[in-house]
């Protein structure tokens, strides 16, 4: 055998040692199907009138309207505002402070942290009635920056802004390009609220996230997807391979160079 047909078996020996090392591995449905305990043509009974609570520094859409509009003048400054330097057609709103309170024309400082919008709602036009300035206002109330963030195993990592305050886990995932193969079905989930962080695991294998209180997502909650066992394994394997595939490219090199 001549030297130059050993010095290329031996190196294609190790370039073949290295290389395996990135065969992906098999993947089990199991790890990576959502909502696996479920029968066909099953039937769940979904929580009624779902609505989120109004938060410390959420920015409020506020809209008073009556039979005579030059009674809701004040509050035009709800709809036509100060203009972000983002997005120079949407109004700038209200903006619950560190206290959980509005300020309103007319009415002044009003709670709003922890109610609903439609609670916030009904209170603005009472108030409006009891004080005899509006008798038939009609309030709408809406969240402007109702955000969430996904991070980790997903396809498209970021900070989402929503119109609209009902959201679900799977929503949220789905926009931001599903889980990909590598991420861990067990999701954490990280929420603020009245002062507190809580974190918590969903399992979105089972039907049981349906009724898991972080089902309906919340402003500025983070959702983060850890990598499987398997992708971690796997990368920890492949380095191993790896490393030894060089050290044996290495070693197999210097005998041969003795040899020549």
């Amino acid at each position: 055998m001549n030297k130059h047909h050993l010095f290329s078996k031996a190196l294609l020996c190790s370039v073949a040692l290295a290389g395996a090392s990135l065969l992906p591995s098999c993947v089990s449905p199991k790890e990576v199907l959502y909502i696996q305990d479920v029968s066909d043509n099953s039937k769940e009974r979904i929580k009624a009138n779902y609505q989120t609570t109004i938060q410390k520094d959420d920015q409020l859409y506020i809209a008073v309207s009556s039979k005579q509009p030059e009674l809701t003048a004040p509050f035009a400054m709800s709809e036509i505002g100060a203009t972000n330097n983002n997005n120079n057609n949407k109004p700038k709103g209200y903006l619950v402070d560190a206290q959980g309170y509005i300020v309103l024309p007319v009415i002044g400082k009003m709670k709003a942290a922890g109610k609903t919008c439609s609670q916030l709602a009904t209170d603005i036009a009472a108030t409006l009635k009891n004080n005899d300035y509006i008798r038939d206002a009609s309030v709408n109330v809406q969240i402007m920056n109702f955000k969430f963030s996904v991070l980790g195993e997903v396809n498209s990592p970021g900070t989402y802004t929503i119109e609209g305050q009902r959201l679900t886990i799977l929503e949220a995932i789905s926009r931001a390009g599903d889980l990909n193969i590598d991420g861990n079905r067990d999701v954490t989930l990280i929420r603020e609220t009245n002062g507190t962080r809580q974190i918590a695991s969903i399992d979105l294998r089972s039907k049981d996230l349906f009724t898991s209180p972080y089902y309906y997502i919340q402003q500025n909650d983070i959702i983060y997807v850890t990598p499987s066992e398997r992708k971690v394994n796997t990368r920890s394997d492949a380095a191993q391979w790896y490393g030894w595939g060089l050290s044996g490219l290495g070693v197999t090199l210097a005998v041969i160079a003795l040899c020549l």
